[in-house]
C-alpha cells in the first residue's frame, strides 16, 4: 500500500503503475466508506480515480480483490508501523512510553490511509465471510499487541487501570477515524494533527497543571 511518509527517510520513487493502484485503492476506501460494501461498484471507484472503468482490470481482477486489498492492506500497514515505533525504542522505554509511540503511530497510519481507515469500520462485519476470514488473523494480531501494551502500562501505573483496554482500544481507533473527516483547514499537517490529538487523548482539555475543584 502507497502511502505519504512522515518519519523524514527518504521516499522510494513511485513507478506510474504503482501511483495508480495507490489513487485507485485510495478511491475505494472513499467509495466503500460514503456507500459500503454490498453498494460499491467497480464504475464508481474508477470514476473516484478518473479511470475507465476497463482500466481497473488491468489492476485488480474484481471487486472483490480490489476491496480485500485495500481493507487487508490498510490493517497490516497500521500493524506494522505501530510494531515497528515500539520495536524501535530503546530497552529502557517505560510501558508508558511504548503505550505512547504506538499511539501516535496508529493515528498517524489512519491519517496516511485515509478513507480506507473509515471504510474497514463501516464494512468489515458486512464483507463476505470468505473475506473477513482472510482479513481477520491481521486485525486478531493487532489486536493483541494493543492489549498487551495497555495492560502493562495499566500495570506499571503509567495509565489509569480502571479502563477497559478494549474501550480504550475502541476510542482510539474510532476518534482516529473521525480525523479523515475533519475539514482540511484543521490538519494543517499529519503531524500537528496527531500532536493534537495526543495532547487531548493524554493530557485532556484540563493540563496536568490545572487543579479541579471537586
Amino acid at each position: 500500500m502507497t502511502v505519504a511518509k512522515t518519519d523524514g527517510a527518504p521516499a522510494r520513487r513511485v513507478s506510474k503503475s504503482e501511483a495508480t493502484r495507490a489513487r485507485i485503492i485510495a478511491a475505494a476506501g472513499k467509495v466503500l466508506a460514503e456507500q459500503g460494501y454490498e453498494h460499491t461498484r467497480l464504475s464508481a471507484i474508477a470514476e473516484e480515480a478518473g479511470l475507465q472503468t476497463g482500466s481497473l482490470y488491468y489492476y485488480f481482477d474484481s471487486k472483490e480483490e480490489l476491496v480485500e486489498e485495500a481493507l487487508g492492506g490498510g490493517v497490516e500497514y497500521t500493524h506494522r508501523r505501530v510494531r515497528d515505533a515500539v520495536d524501535g525504542l530503546p530497552e529502557s522505554a517505560t510501558a508508558g512510553e511504548r503505550l505512547f509511540v504506538a499511539t501516535r503511530a496508529f493515528v498517524c497510519a489512519r491519517l496516511e490511509i485515509g478513507a480506507v481507515s473509515p471504510a474497514h469500520i463501516r464494512n468489515y462485519r458486512t464483507l463476505p465471510d470468505e473475506m473477513r476470514e482472510r482479513l481477520r488473523p491481521e486485525l486478531e494480531a493487532f489486536s493483541a499487541l494493543w492489549d498487551r501494551l495497555v495492560e502493562e502500562a495499566a500495570a506499571a501505573g503509567e495509565i489509569r487501570s480502571d479502563i477497559d483496554p478494549f474501550v480504550l482500544h475502541l476510542f482510539v481507533v474510532h476518534t482516529s477515524e473521525q480525523l479523515v473527516k475533519w475539514p482540511e483547514h484543521t490538519k494543517p499537517s499529519i503531524d500537528q494533527t496527531v500532536d493534537t490529538i495526543l495532547a487531548l487523548m493524554f493530557d485532556g482539555l484540563v493540563g496536568p497543571a490545572v487543579n479541579r475543584a471537586e
